[in-house]
């Protein structure tokens, strides 16, 4: 899993806005994983991998869909930019060699997160909303959170990330309430 490596096939597979966001990505998912004491080695590779399929084209997802015999649910079908992490993960085990399930599970559910987030899927799918290309309202708030408590800064990304669907009219994977709730249950209000 070497960070030079992964980074110069990247460049050769993603536009410069998206690798450049990739970078970010990493570097944010390396200092949250120091910050709660998990491995930032697997962090920073799965943040640099996490969009390692966005960049295809729509045609080339679904072929890539039937070849590796993946079958996105009826929401993802109605959304394709969520093929992406489906794919990504695919991706980063055969173009990259990653063979780790916790890295691979991360990059599939970076868009959606999961109804059970691991702390590297909570780093990643965070680290993906937060780095600083990014400028969602409430991003600066986030961004705080996330230095002092993992859990309430992925359930306010979720937040904003529901509302703003509701406000375009757009559909949401179940999955995301799901994440939502579950984490909802662990957050501790003072």
């Amino acid at each position: 899993m070497d960070i030079y490596l992964i980074t110069l096939k990247l460049k050769e597979m993603l536009g410069k806005e998206r690798l450049k966001h990739s970078l970010n990505t990493s570097k944010i998912a390396r200092k949250l994983a120091i910050k709660y004491n998990y491995d930032a080695d697997k962090a920073e590779v799965a943040g640099l991998l996490h969009d390692c399929a966005k960049d295809l084209d729509y045609k080339i997802l679904k072929e890539m869909v039937l070849e590796y015999n993946i079958e996105p649910d009826e929401i993802i079908q109605k959304i394709p930019k969520l093929l992406h992490p489906l794919i990504g993960a695919v991706v980063a085990k055969k173009e990259f060699n990653i063979q780790d399930p916790v890295i691979l599970k991360a990059i599939k559910v970076h868009s959606t997160g999961a109804a059970q987030m691991s702390i590297l899927d909570k780093i990643i799918y965070l680290s993906d909303k937060i780095e600083p290309l990014r400028n969602m309202n409430g991003v600066g708030e986030i961004r705080k959170m996330a230095e002092e408590d993992l859990n309430r800064a992925v359930l306010m990304t979720l937040d904003k990330g529901l509302l703003y669907l509701i406000s375009k009219s757009l559909l949401i994977h179940p999955i995301s309430i799901e994440a939502r709730n579950n984490i909802l249950s662990k957050v501790v209000f003072v």
